[in-house]
């Protein structure tokens, strides 16, 4: 597996579609597919593809207790009154596995929306989707005609896309802050995926919270305390009138990112280890030291590797002129984060896509396998009809012991009729040789007899 840390991508957003099946009215009346954002709670199946019958909540915005799905598998709930989560959670405990909000107003749906968490969204395990006023009215009516114990044909009958972006090669940014308790958590999640994943093609890249105070709009002038390289590198004081300092934070970042460039397997220890015993940012320095010498890590090439971080802007040498520096790690770490379009922290993308959904490790494992053109092994329990990628790449490899044996077979008769043509015309050069040394012989023979009949007269 590789390692990168210079990563440069422009990050869409998963390409999710929903489909409308039947009554073939509204197919011709709403279009067959419909535009439609996700939640940012919620297990998001990352490349599968739902299928279902479609209810309309009563009441109508989902804020209390709905009636028991029968028969359908999809509700529609209008936006309003209550929380996205409010409305979704309501929706499972009626028996529902996905829930479809429409919007209240006449805004066309952007790409980058995010249906927000209201800090209650681990308890929702379904996904929701969010479409437009427009669509929404046109969907409503139609299943406004039906009960929600009708089982009719003629019922909205719909299939949601979670489709991810297919690569060979996997890329994955962690999106982190040191201060923040939950990023530890989702490193900690995925760290046995890490371990399953280790062998396949995946380049992971580190993005830590940190801001550039130069360049960024804000209402207060940040202390310089909390900057490094004459404020180009900032963090958020994280113990406001405490000794602690932003800077503190910052030099745990660029610590935490050559750990896991040097050492990438003992990272997530480091990081397990760091979240319990490390509480207080003026002991950064201190509490992450002993950590590296218990997990007997080499002291001297993570201060290498923070020390030749710092550049001279002029010749990008290593330079120890901190205050007219600029640190290669952060200053990366700052282009990804501009350009990635990450919601919240602790966030994750892979192969461009931002994941959405309630994080994980085994959600960020399960969008990984499903990234892959040909899932590997490990992959099996995450990706829909996986032995027929197993069966493709058995097809694959067929082919490619076919095409191999085609070339070698040819390889071998060439080899035998240019082994056949020297043989023969060596052959004829030595039997020319070999005729013309007798046909000389011959001559010389009797040549000898007629000399012999000469000097008898």
């Amino acid at each position: 597996m590789q390692f990168i840390l210079l990563i440069v991508c422009i990050v869409a957003f998963v390409d999710c579609k929903m489909k409308v099946l039947r009554p073939p009215d509204l197919v011709d009346h709403l279009g067959s597919k419909v535009n439609i954002a996700l939640a940012n709670f919620g297990q998001i199946p990352f490349g599968h593809r739902l299928m279902g019958y479609v209810d309309m909540a009563q009441p109508n915005d989902g804020c209390s207790p709905l009636q028991s799905a029968t028969g359908s598998q999809f509700i529609m709930i209008e936006r309003g009154n209550c929380t996205f989560v409010t409305k979704v959670r309501n929706a499972q405990n009626a028996g529902y596995s996905l829930a479809i909000i429409g919007n209240n107003n006449d805004e066309p749906l952007q790409s980058d929306f995010v249906m927000a968490d209201d800090g209650q969204g681990y308890s929702v395990n379904i996904p929701s989707i969010f479409i437009s006023l427009r669509d929404f009215n046109i969907m409503k009516e139609y299943a406004s005609n039906y009960k929600v114990l009708d089982n009719s044909d003629d019922k909205i009958f719909i299939l949601v896309k979670f489709d991810v972006e297919k690569k060979d090669q996997i890329d994955v940014i962690f999106s982190l802050d040191v201060n923040d308790r939950d990023s530890y958590r989702v490193v900690d999640e995925y760290s046995q995926y890490y371990n399953l994943l280790q062998n396949e093609n995946i380049n992971y890249t580190l993005v830590y919270q940190i801001f550039n105070s130069n360049n960024t709009e804000l209402d207060y002038i940040i202390d310089e305390d909390n900057c490094i390289c004459s404020r180009r590198y900032c963090s958020i004081d994280p113990d406001g009138e405490g000794i602690a300092s932003g800077r503190n934070v910052v030099e745990e970042a660029i610590r935490q990112t050559c750990i896991f460039k040097l050492f990438p397997d003992k990272y997530f220890q480091y990081m397990n280890q760091f979240n319990f015993q490390c509480t207080k940012a003026q002991a950064y320095s201190t509490c992450g030291s002993k950590i590296i010498t218990n997990l007997q890590l080499s002291a001297n090439e993570i201060t290498k590797c923070r020390d030749e971080s710092f550049k001279d802007p002029l010749n990008d040498q290593t330079t120890k002129n901190l205050s007219n520096a600029y640190n290669a790690i952060l200053e990366h770490q700052l282009i990804v984060r501009e350009q990635a379009g990450m919601v919240g922290l602790p966030s994750v993308v892979v192969n461009s896509i931002v994941y959405k959904g309630q994080l994980t490790g085994k959600g960020v494992f399960g969008e990984i396998c499903n990234s892959f053109i040909i899932p590997p092994l490990v992959c099996k329990s995450e990706v829909e009809n996986f032995y027929q990628f197993e069966h493709q790449s058995q097809h694959y490899l067929f082919l490619v012991i076919l095409l191999v044996s085609i070339l070698i077979a040819i390889f071998i008769i060439v080899l035998f009729f240019l082994f056949k043509k020297f043989v023969q015309r060596d052959s004829v050069e030595v039997t020319q040789v070999q005729v013309n040394e007798m046909v000389s012989q011959y001559i010389k023979f009797y040549e000898g007899k007629d000399q012999q009949k000469q000097n008898s007269f």
